[in-house]
Order: structure tokens, then sequence, then C-alpha cells
């Protein structure tokens, strides 16, 4: 069993305004959490969260793909390993501004699968309330 997730949000800012909302470090722990990350190929990075039952609270992730201002690709291993699977961003121009495509792919196994569940709900939250007001802010600085 697999199941792949796919999102799509239209956000009214020009590409550039939006890649630095999926690639600033700082823009990142708004709208996900802290982190190490850097867009450099290959290099190794972390999100951090509270832990809970199941879950240290550390997902692991690689850069696997920088192409600004149009596709951003990590691998994204959590759940103790239970979740090892693939995270990609485009970026696309259209008349209303930027659309952002995201797709978590690769849950595989029952456990695996239940959580796609949850991240996928949390995914769809974050894509229009958090990204969205983190692009609003970039957009709003000179």
């Amino acid at each position: 069993m697999t199941r792949d997730l796919r999102f799509e949000e239209v956000y009214p800012y020009p590409p550039d305004v939006v890649w630095r909302a999926i690639t600033s470090r700082e823009a990142l722990a708004e709208w996900l959490a802290p982190n190490d990350f850097e867009p450099a190929l290959g290099r190794p990075f972390e999100f951090r969260s509270d832990p809970k039952p199941g879950w240290d609270g550390i997902i692991r992730c690689q850069v696997l793909e920088v192409d600004p201002p149009r596709t951003l690709r990590y691998s994204w291993v959590s759940a103790n390993g239970a979740v090892d699977t693939l995270v990609r961003f485009t970026l696309e121009p259209v008349p209303e501004g930027t659309r952002l495509l995201l797709e978590h792919t690769g849950f595989r196994g029952a456990k695996s699968l239940m959580i796609s569940f949850l991240i996928g709900a949390g995914w769809r939250r974050i894509l229009r309330h958090r990204v969205r007001a983190t692009v609003e802010r970039l957009a709003a600085r000179p």
C-alpha cells in the first residue's frame, strides 16, 4: 500500500516571494518548525518540534533538488523512521501570482499510511493559512 499527497495553492505574489517563504530558515520556522535548513544540494537538515508518544519530534531531511525559484525537493524521515518520504515544492507563475504545488510522496506500510492522513490535514491547513501569512509578510518588506 502506498499513498501520495498533493496540494495546490495560488498566492497573489511573484515566485521569488513564495520561494523565500519555502527556502528561508526563518520563514520555514514561522510556518512549519524550527530548523537548520539551507537551500544547498545534498545538505542534511532537521525540523524540530516537541516530542510526542511514538515520535522524537525530529524530522530528518536532505536537500535533493534546488532550482530557484521553481523547485525544491528534499527527503523527509520522521516518526522514528516509520515515515520515509519525499517532499517537493514546485512554483509556477500564473496570471493570479504563483501556483505552489506540494507533493509529499512515498507513504508505505500501515503506520506510515495512518500518519499520512494526519500530515495531509496539516499540510492543507499550513498552506492555506500559515504559508499564506508568511508570504504576505515577506511581500510587505521593502
